[in-house]
C-alpha cells in the first residue's frame, strides 16, 4: 500500500507476503473464526483449491 501526501511526496506504508491481506476479504476472515477455519485440506492445502479451469468441471449432462 502506497500513500501520497499534499506535497506529492510517496510513501509506502504496507506490505504482505504469503497472508497478511485477510482484513481486506471479510468472507475469509470470517472463516477463519469458525471451527474448522478454512479446511484447506486440498492437494496443495491453500486457498485456490478449489479453482478449476473451464474445462476440468464434470459435464452437466
Amino acid at each position: 500500500m502506497f500513500y501520497q501526501n499534499a506535497k506529492g511526496e510517496i510513501f509506502h506504508t504496507y506490505s504482505t507476503y504469503g497472508r497478511g491481506d485477510e482484513l481486506v476479504d471479510s468472507a475469509y476472515m470470517l472463516l477463519d473464526m469458525t471451527p474448522k477455519g478454512r479446511n484447506e485440506t486440498g492437494p496443495h492445502h491453500n486457498l485456490m483449491d478449489w479453482v478449476k479451469r473451464h474445462d476440468e468441471y464434470e459435464s452437466a449432462r
